[in-house]
């Protein structure tokens, strides 16, 4: 599995499913609440962005709304 973090612990990579794991966790386990997507590196950021509309953010949608938690940190 590709690494996801930049040395400094800054996300920096990786798949769509591995975004939106990350992401589901910081959700139910932190409340977050929102997210800025910054592109970076090589990928372009039409293409990026495009990513993270289209597959990134719905899949995450759909996690939270399918653990029953509702990003609330709590059960």
């Amino acid at each position: 599995m590709p690494v996801t973090r930049d040395g400094d612990g800054w996300w920096s990579g990786g798949s769509v499913g591995q975004w939106a794991e990350e992401l589901t966790g910081a959700v139910l386990e932190h409340g977050a609440a929102g997210f800025v997507c910054f592109p970076a590196g090589g990928t372009l950021r039409d293409v990026a962005l495009g990513r993270w509309a289209r597959e990134i953010v719905p899949a995450v949608r759909e996690a939270v709304a399918q653990s029953g938690r509702g990003g609330t940190g709590r059960p």
